[in-house]
């Protein structure tokens, strides 16, 4: 009785939270990386090189780590609906002022911006995941949300490239389109899910008073599940020797990560294929992510998760590589076919990835460390990109040796994970 209780109740949480939180994460995501997808016509309008432009894309993820923590803990206090709900208005308003880019500071700034406004979004949700689903159940859940980051390029891509077709339509540039037909539904969605989304399992109006008594019997049962923040836990926790480690592979997998989202569109480019055709390319290895996640998930109950972290920056790593010396760094069919299996590990691993973390926090320091972990590795969004562009323009073009360098990367992450272990008292990784 017990058990079917919990499967339905589990089912129900499913249903009702799920698809809300992986439309935000998607929607998100797109206008996150959408920098990328009009990249060209940027760099054309603007007048910018790969430095600048890479420069000013990771420039979202320094103020996204200056901001993410304290966003985090401002989440854990006033409730998750109120304040995601605040997260998604400010960034959808701010990727549509990116209209406003007119040069070089502008980009910049915006860039910045963007990238305050966005802090505490994802690990303010996988902390709200882990509020709602005991440990046995996070893995598989973890995929299906982070399913939201490869889809996002899949939906985002082609997408995208209707709307930067939009151009010359009422004097606008597509790129313009672009932010704006993108940033929108940012604005609409935060204001469902501050009327929708319930901060905790006694406030949801479709659990019955057994479900809610079950699961929250269960949360209570686990041993991972987060409580008030400790000051003096949340700080430990930034030199906490399994959270480094854990921001560590992080920062190697986003710096692969967003090197290719931001450079991939002008990589194929390199093809002499049309803007539509490029972007179609460009969504083939963010959809063997979304196989990945589907298989890494299924695979969770046969395999650990650091196992599987290991595997999958394998693959990452041995993609990458081989892009790289054969593949005339993406630029061919080799390349796609190559950048494609790394496409298969770099998004398979956050669903191993962010199940393991909350084993490497104690309780009183989940809300914090997650948000650590997540801030520091985001930085990969700012030195990937940025040593993509200046190695790209250091050898005339040729996107080779950013790749390589990327490829070097996942080898560290792989021999840190081989070391890493869970902290005492919680599951086995």
């Amino acid at each position: 009785m017990d058990q079917d209780l919990g499967r339905n109740t589990i089912r129900t949480v499913v249903w009702h939270l799920m698809p809300i939180l992986l439309l935000a994460y998607l929607v998100n995501y797109i206008d996150r990386i959408n920098i990328g997808f009009a990249g060209a016509s940027l760099r054309h309008d603007l007048n910018i090189s790969n430095t600048v432009f890479g420069t000013a894309a990771g420039l979202f993820f320094i103020s996204y780590f200056l901001f993410e923590v304290p966003s985090n803990l401002i989440l854990e206090r006033i409730g998750a609906r109120r304040w995601i709900a605040r997260i998604m208005v400010t960034w959808g308003l701010l990727s549509v002022g990116m209209i406003f880019v007119q040069g070089v500071w502008s980009f910049y700034l915006l860039r910045f911006l963007l990238g305050m406004a966005e802090a505490g979004f994802f690990p303010g949700i996988i902390f709200y995941l882990v509020c709602w689903f005991p440990n046995a159940y996070r893995t598989k859940l973890m995929a299906l949300f982070a399913v939201g980051i490869p889809l996002s390029t899949v939906i985002g891509a082609p997408l995208s490239g209707v709307f930067l077709s939009m151009n010359g339509i009422w004097g606008l540039p597509g790129w313009q389109w672009m932010f704006i037909l993108e940033g929108l539904p940012a604005v609409i969605l935060g204001v469902v899910i501050f009327f929708y989304l319930p901060d905790r399992p006694a406030e949801a109006r479709w659990l019955s008073s057994e479900q809610k008594q079950w699961l929250e019997g269960a949360l209570a049962a686990d041993p991972t599940r987060p409580k008030r923040s400790h000051l003096g836990d949340t700080l430990h926790s930034f030199y906490d020797p399994r959270v480094l480690a854990m921001a560590f592979i992080y920062l190697c997998n986003t710096s692969a990560n967003f090197s290719l989202t931001f450079f991939l569109p002008q990589i194929v480019g390199k093809m002499g294929l049309s803007q539509q055709q490029t972007l179609l390319l460009v969504a083939i290895p963010a959809l063997m992510g979304v196989l990945g996640l589907l298989v890494i998930g299924w695979l969770s109950n046969r395999f650990g998760n650091r196992p599987l972290l290991i595997i999958c920056l394998l693959i990452t790593g041995l993609g990458l590589g081989a892009a790289s010396l054969f593949g005339a760094g993406g630029a061919s069919v080799i390349g796609i076919a190559a950048l494609s299996f790394a496409g298969f590990g770099i998004h398979s691993l956050k669903s191993p990835f962010w199940a393991l973390a909350p084993l490497t926090l104690s309780a009183s320091a989940a809300a914090g460390g997650i948000a650590w972990i997540n801030s520091v590795g985001n930085l990969g969004g700012f030195f990937g990109p940025s040593v993509m562009g200046w190695l790209t323009d250091l050898f005339d073009g040729n996107y080779q040796a950013g790749i390589l360098v990327l490829a070097c990367v996942q080898l560290a992450a792989i021999i840190v994970t081989i070391f890493l272990r869970p902290r005492a008292g919680t599951e086995a990784a």
